[in-house]
């Protein structure tokens, strides 16, 4: 794929992406009455092709959690975890162990992570682009990888090809628990978004 955007560019918008990143931590502190942080080691703008190769394999099998969001803008934003991952995840948010809950209320509890990390990232956003953003309410799901981006793709139609690959780390006490948030935007999304960073 043909780089469009520079290293100063993508630096800029991780800038603004980790002030997303630390009012969500906040917010999930608050939640759960445990210290959290949130970082954002990396952004990308990835090509649909190139994420099963930079990212997540196609074959792998993921929870994924869907918030679509309207305003001056339209896009998706889909937060990716594996298992493990969703299983400490929701036993934090429950304050308990998840060993023998249901994928349900599992799902239910990494849902309202989600709702929170969304809505922080997307104020952020548009804070930035002094627009407003809105998110709808989370669609969860557990599929290969590969089947719920082609899914995403035939619901959304017609969006940019151009990925933002957002990689999150969640620190609680000694453990670091590894996500992904891509946000699919509408076609000229980001590069509003990068013109608006004024680099």
């Amino acid at each position: 794929m043909d780089k469009r955007y520079t290293d100063l560019e993508l630096d800029g918008l991780k800038e603004i992406i980790n002030i997303g990143g630390g009012n969500a931590a906040t917010s999930i502190s608050q939640m759960v009455n445990s210290k959290i942080d949130m970082k954002v080691p990396s952004v990308e703008i990835l090509s649909y092709e190139d994420l099963y190769k930079r990212v997540i394999a196609d074959d792998v099998e993921v929870h994924a959690i869907l918030s679509r969001f309207v305003g001056d803008f339209e896009g998706a934003l889909l937060f990716v975890l594996s298992d493990a991952a969703a299983d400490k995840l929701a036993g934090l948010m429950m304050g308990s162990d998840v060993e023998g809950v249901s994928r349900e209320v599992k799902a239910s509890a990494v849902s309202e992570l989600t709702n929170i990390v969304a809505n922080s990232f997307l104020r952020a956003i548009g804070t930035m682009l002094n627009i407003q953003l809105i998110a709808s309410l989370p669609a969860t799901s557990y599929d290969y990888f590969g089947a719920v981006i082609s899914s995403v793709y035939m619901a959304l139609d017609q969006y940019d090809e151009q990925v933002m690959v957002i990689r999150n780390e969640f620190l609680y006490m000694d453990d670091k628990l590894d996500a992904s948030l891509f946000l699919i935007p509408e076609v000229g999304m980001l590069d509003r978004m990068f013109k608006s960073l004024g680099i």
